[in-house]
């Protein structure tokens, strides 16, 4: 996760911003899940292109806004249920339990294909405009969202103003609906629906981007009742909150004034408040177990580099706010995450910061030059998080065309450097490092760096020496399982093959409507094409 680029242009992204508010309404946005609303990518666009030759603030007296924001009082929920757009549809009964996995999710691999096992219709529209994601519960569990309607450059099936999105909890092992929900209103198709997973509570929260007519619900995971409505605020145009790690069920949300932690079920009844050193904030998740969660801020005015922004890190428990790395030098393992703290006057990163649960320095190290920094990551899924994305380890990799350097990232300590020259790594833009993700597999003691789409090169994970297995195809990108890789073999027609890793022998290949359809989600492959999800094997 290397923070590098072009120098930092305040006066053009001053200009950005204030054209966004005269585009925004009537630019036709592009089917994407980017996380972040268009003000906050911007702002960690800016933030992240911002390397230049200056230190980032890591610690120091300086502090936004009150140094302990007094806690409000405890909110009095509200249990009274919040009637939805459309009523909840039959639910299906369960004997396992409804819960958030507490730890990673073992994805299972598919050996071979035969008559698909189980195929499930999930209401939609099927319009080409369609969003469609996938978020891991546990094993066997997933939420799968379907909708709302945002246009791209070539949804000629979505003109009107009439939205749909339907939430299903589903049994990937047994292929049911577990329950269903779904919501209808009017909206031009510029905004989708988020749905954020409160930690482990039992409860998730689903509300519509732009907080107009769409769902604004807390919802009970085990029933897919809805608990309480959600009184969200935007920060700018869009809202932005992000979960509370744990079982409290909060959020951390920014307002036009303020960052705040609430319990969704009283959004006015903050725990703690505070006030935005700034014109606007912009909060980011966090992967690990942390206190703190990255912040962007929008100065007021240019501070004394001549940006327009800062970035911060807000405490989770008190709500106090310090200066800190931006999002995008944020190198997130699995329980020490790490900072990339000095760069050199191309962006190229020079130092690494360890940091401890609270964002304070705890170690520091010089970095060779055109390394590129990855927090290495494992074949396990992430619970609340989107199916697919990978679980991380607590090493961190320093790769360069020429060496490969594995760090410990509690202390920082080297556990082995190995020469990568046989890697054939190459820098894609001169004299800038090569973009690389790096995955350890424990119960094969590999340690693998995937380069420029399904290149990969592999290494002994607990002594760095050479490990080659079988080459596998070329594709425009690959995934793995326990003992599996699964390759994109032909984009963008998404045909998927499956290898055994370490013999190279092929097992099987299928096809699919785009690389995207295909996922592990809660543990098994499945594919979800249009509106029918189904098993893969």
């Amino acid at each position: 996760m290397t923070a590098t680029g072009p120098v930092f242009d305040p006066a053009r992204s001053a200009i950005l911003r204030e054209i966004l508010h005269e585009t925004v309404a009537t630019a036709p946005a592009r089917p994407s899940r980017a996380r972040f609303a268009l003000v906050g990518g911007l702002v960690a666009a800016g933030v992240v292109l911002a390397g230049g030759t200056a230190a980032l603030a890591l610690s120091g007296a300086l502090h936004f806004g009150p140094s302990e924001p007094a806690p409000a009082p405890t909110p009095s929920i509200t249990s009274t249920p919040t009637p939805t757009p459309t009523p909840t549809a039959t639910s299906t009964p369960s004997g396992r339990p409804l819960a958030v996995q507490t730890t990673p999710i073992q994805r299972h691999d598919v050996n071979r294909l035969g008559a698909t096992p189980w195929s499930l219709d999930l209401p939609g529209t099927g319009r080409s405009c369609e969003q469609h994601h996938v978020y891991d519960i546990a094993d066997g569990l997933a939420l799968v969202q379907v909708g709302a309607h945002v246009v791209g450059d070539d949804a000629l099936d979505c003109n009107d103003d009439l939205q749909h999105v339907s939430l299903s909890l589903v049994d990937t092992r047994q292929g049911t609906a577990i329950w269903t929900r779904e919501w209808s209103w009017h909206a031009a198709p510029l905004y989708d629906v988020d749905v954020l997973v409160l930690g482990t509570s039992g409860r998730i929260l689903v509300f519509e981007e732009a907080l107009g007519g769409g769902p604004h619900d807390v919802i009970d995971l085990a029933t897919g009742r809805t608990l309480a409505d959600f009184a969200g605020e935007k920060t700018d145009i869009l809202l932005n909150a992000q979960a509370v790690p744990g079982d409290s069920g909060d959020i951390v949300m920014s307002t036009p004034t303020s960052i705040i932690r609430v319990d969704p079920r009283d959004a006015q009844s903050p725990r703690w408040s505070t006030d935005v050193p700034g014109k606007s904030a912009w909060v980011h998740p966090m992967v690990g177990d942390t206190d703190f969660l990255p912040v962007d801020i929008l100065l007021d005015a240019p501070g004394a580099d001549g940006r327009p922004y800062e970035s911060a890190l807000i405490d989770l428990q008190t709500g106090r706010l310090d200066p800190g790395p931006n999002v995008g030098a944020l190198i997130q393992t699995d329980s020490h995450p790490a900072a990339i703290s000095q760069y050199d006057s191309t962006g190229q990163p020079t130092e690494l910061t360890g940091l401890d649960r609270s964002g304070q320095p705890t170690w520091t190290r010089q970095l060779p030059p055109g390394s590129d920094i990855q927090a290495v990551s494992t074949s396990t899924g992430v619970a609340g998080a989107v199916a697919g994305y990978p679980g991380a380890s607590d090493l961190i990799a320093v790769v360069s065309t020429s060496e490969l350097t594995i760090l410990d990232s509690a202390s920082g300590t080297e556990r082995w450097s190995a020469s990568a020259a046989r890697c054939g790594l190459t820098n894609r833009v001169a004299g800038f490092s090569p973009f690389v993700d790096v995955f350890l597999d424990p119960e094969h003691d590999t340690l693998t760096v995937v380069h420029d789409g399904t290149g990969t090169c592999t290494f002994t994970a607990s002594t760095g020496a050479p490990r080659p297995l079988p080459d596998l195809p070329n594709g425009s990108a690959l995934f793995f399982g326990p003992d599996n890789a699964y390759v994109f073999t032909n984009e963008p027609s998404g045909d998927l093959a499956a290898f055994d890793r370490q013999t190279g022998t092929k097992l099987w290949s299928s096809t699919a409507a785009n690389p995207g359809s295909w996922s592990f989600a809660g543990g098994y492959l499945v594919r979800l094409k249009g509106d029918q999800l189904s098993a893969v094997g």
